[in-house]
């Protein structure tokens, strides 16, 4: 504590020195960079009187953050940077370090920050080569000023890339640059050439081949180049796409969804996302109902289950089947996008607009047969942009394109709201086939936390260090502590929502304190922290899990 007090007032003392009355920037620097708490998080006293004189020299030179959220997703890129130069380096590089940290902050109030500061972190991860480390980000960086949202998506895909290539040996430094530099500038065309030149295959689609071609690729005793790297894949994916010809040319007589239309405005594409692990483990049942109601010519289906039992994520199931390819021959490049009623009534304000919407949505999906909507909450569409004049709510502007079977839809919602919304409009109801989604039981949600760890590992950045029956344990005591009778009866949650949320905070209890692996004190700081539990479980929180947790004993502590 006492290192850390001196620590602020030397801060505080290189502020004064900036002379007074204080300038905007500097104002930014006393509240938002200099406080107890980053002192804490940053872990290094030094580094961070280093990192906030950096700062307050360049003040005149970046464009400081005047949002709050800006800071702390600033502030914590930066934590995540030094903690991985760290782990990173022999010697820590501090120089580059501070270097980093301005040029984030340079970007701070771009639209292409996230992009930048993900790429960054992942490029600077995987290079060794100071040198070939510039170059690469001074050319992404070129690139990246000059393109649009969907463009750096893209982007963020490939970069990722990265990691992939560093498991081969055959790919040097300079090699992985070239190829990075070279995606960068293929995939950011907005024309779009690349689409048209393997039959419409997209950005994950193409790295999924590229990882499969990878691992039957033999390097010659030359060294491997460029060039004739991508002549290989090349050849290879023709191969691909030949054998693959039917489906290639349905495909890409298809109009492309572009980011003007209607669906990416007030929806997003969930079949675009990126999986790592399954997100619907043990709903195999229930995804068969789907794909057999979505099959039907005039039905559509409704998921129908209490709040935290998993229908979205069901439908995200659905969707990660649909990118592998893994589902009957007629749902294949099926697209799901999730619509929202908030989104659609958003803005509008005069009569006659909800339904220029609605007409305006209606025209895309006719454009875009392969689209299913998804519509979380459906009850919320009855009686949505109805007026005192006209009760032409969005239910019954839907209803004649779902009989005709010109628009699929998944619908999700509770029981109660299904009986007082749904079921009492039979215009309505007889449109969807309803599907129960139950709760789990404690087999089938152990599995699905087991399956969410590699996920939450990646979000976080933060470990599992415990043996597979350590884990079991740890996460049958999560779940035992879920049940009904230790809740609040105000705020009762179903599996696997509340276990799943207290994994995921131990997770995050253990990136708050900057560690690498998550530990017995984060997971029962989860439960203390938590307001889904009672008063007296949260006190008794330890007693669950032993005092201490000994992973070296690799039993559970009882």
């Amino acid at each position: 504590m006492k290192n850390h007090t001196e620590t602020l007032t030397t801060a505080y003392t290189m502020v004064q020195a900036a002379g007074l009355p204080y300038s905007p920037e500097i104002n930014t620097i006393l509240c938002m960079f200099i406080s107890p708490e980053q002192i804490r998080l940053f872990e290094n006293d030094t580094l961070y009187l280093k990192f906030l004189e950096n700062l307050i020299k360049q003040r005149e030179n970046v464009s400081f953050p005047e949002k709050e959220e800006e800071f702390q997703h600033y502030f914590q890129d930066c934590l995540l940077l030094k903690r991985q130069m760290q782990n990173g380096h022999s010697d820590f590089p501090e120089a580059d370090y501070l270097s980093y940290t301005l040029r984030l902050l340079e970007n701070l109030k771009t639209p292409y920050y996230t992009t930048f500061s993900q790429v960054l972190l992942c490029l600077e991860r995987c290079f060794r080569n100071r040198a070939v480390l510039e170059k690469t980000l001074k050319g992404f960086y070129s690139i990246l000023i000059k393109s649009s949202e969907k463009t750096r998506r893209y982007m963020e895909i490939i970069a990722v890339q990265t990691d992939i290539y560093k498991q081969y040996s055959f790919f040097t430094e300079e090699l992985i640059s070239d190829l990075l530099l070279h995606y960068f500038s293929v995939f950011s065309d907005e024309k779009e050439f690349w689409i048209k030149k393997y039959g419409g295959i997209l950005p994950s689609d193409y790295f999924k081949l590229e990882e499969t071609y990878l691992k039957q690729y033999t390097p010659s005793d030359r060294p491997l180049c460029i060039s004739s790297y991508l002549s290989g894949l090349s050849f290879w994916l023709s191969d691909i796409t030949k054998e693959k010809a039917d489906s290639s040319v349905l495909a890409a007589s298809r109009p492309l969804i572009t980011d003007s239309s209607f669906l990416n405005t007030y929806a997003y594409n969930m079949t675009a996302r990126a999986y790592l692990t399954n997100p619907a483990i043990g709903r195999e049942e229930e995804i068969s109902d789907l794909e057999l109601i979505l099959l039907s010519p005039k039905k559509s289906p409704i998921l129908i289950g209490e709040a935290g039992v998993g229908k979205t994520s069901i439908v995200e199931g659905l969707s990660w089947l649909l990118q592998q390819g893994n589902v009957p021959e007629l749902l294949k490049n099926r697209k799901i996008f999730k619509l929202t009623t908030t989104s659609l009534l958003s803005g509008t304000k005069y009569v006659g607009e909800m339904e220029e919407r609605m007409q305006s949505l209606m025209k895309e999906l006719e454009k875009y047969p392969e689209v299913i909507l998804f519509i979380d909450e459906i009850h919320t569409i009855v009686g949505a942009g109805s007026t005192e004049s006209s009760n032409n709510d969005i239910s019954n502007m839907l209803k004649p394109f779902i009989d005709r079977g010109d628009v699929k839809i998944i619908g999700a919602t509770t029981k109660q709201e299904y009986l007082d919304y749904i079921l009492p409009d039979k215009a309505l109801s007889r449109r969807f086939y309803p599907v129960s989604v139950d709760e789990p039981n404690p087999s089938v949600t152990l599995d699905i936390l087991k399956g969410t760890i590699p996920a939450i590992e990646q979000q976080t950045g933060v470990s599992n260090p415990f043996s597979e029956a350590t884990t079991d344990e740890f996460l049958k005591q999560l779940i035992l502590l879920s049940s009904a009778d230790n809740q609040p009866k105000d705020r009762l949650t179903r599996r696997p929502e509340l276990p799943l949320t207290l994994l995921e905070m131990a997770f995050s209890h253990a990136a708050l304190r900057s560690a690498k692996e998550v530990s017995f004190d984060d997971i029962i700081s989860s439960v203390r922290h938590t307001n889904l539990l009672k008063k007296e479980i949260k006190q008794n929180a330890p007693s669950f899990f032993g005092e201490k947790g000994d992973k070296s004993a690799d039993i559970f502590p009882f």
